[in-house]
């Protein structure tokens, strides 16, 4: 549908990259952060918190950017 309405592929890149990078700032940043969490609580009986997850998320999510944006600083087709 993207394609159709004239979007490149930088743009279609740098979608798939924020969707993918979405979910490593918080547990809240995709569905599946919220049932893994859930299950490993359930099987093991500890909690990760909010913060917990967020102090190595957001790191995470710097260093995902940087890359995505150096890659797509060469994507000019």
């Amino acid at each position: 549908m993207l394609q159709q309405f004239g979007a490149s592929t930088a743009q279609l890149v740098a979608l798939a990259a924020g969707s993918t990078i979405a979910g490593n700032l918080t547990i809240l940043g995709a569905a599946s952060n919220v049932i893994i969490i859930q299950n490993a609580e359930r099987r093991s009986g500890e909690t990760l918190s909010f913060w917990e997850f967020t102090r190595i998320g957001a790191p995470l999510t710097l260093i995902n950017a940087a890359v995505y944006w150096v890659f797509l600083e060469g994507v000019h087709i």
